[in-house]
């Protein structure tokens, strides 16, 4: 039994993909998972982050649907991408673990001080669309 997935919100919005540098429509289908890929090993794209929808990709690299989806396909296989659960057509970026080639490891007090930031500011950011309820008298 297929799942059922929500329309994907407009809110999301998904990273920016340069295009083609040429017309040759096979080149570009290269190109859209060398752009994904290198985006990725230059930190341009960070793990969450949103794929154009498909529809978005196919206009943008003039490719046809079906590279579209061998392009993903491809990424897919080299744990780059992550289908989304909920939201139908959206794909999110996932780097893995490794570290790009040629860079010492994270430290790990530094990691934490990093998750740290971001977790305070995605909470700040959460309480100000929905603020905490009064206390009770």
């Amino acid at each position: 039994m297929p799942e059922n997935k929500y329309v994907r919100p407009a809110r999301l919005k998904a990273v920016h993909l340069p295009g083609p540098t040429t017309g040759d429509p096979e080149q570009s289908r290269e190109e859209l998972v060398d752009h994904i890929r290198d985006g990725l090993a230059e930190r341009r794209y960070v793990l969450g982050d949103i794929l154009p929808t498909v529809a978005e990709l196919r206009e943008r690299y003039g490719v046809p649907e079906g590279d579209v989806h061998l392009a993903i396909r491809e990424l897919r296989r080299a744990e780059l991408l992550q289908l989304h659960d909920e939201y139908e057509d959206t794909y999110f970026l996932d780097p893995g673990p490794e570290q790009p080639a040629g860079e010492p490891p994270e430290d790990l007090a530094e990691r934490v001080r990093k998750l740290e930031a971001l977790y305070r500011d995605l909470a700040a950011r959460v309480e100000a669309i929905e603020p905490p309820p009064p206390p009770s008298a």
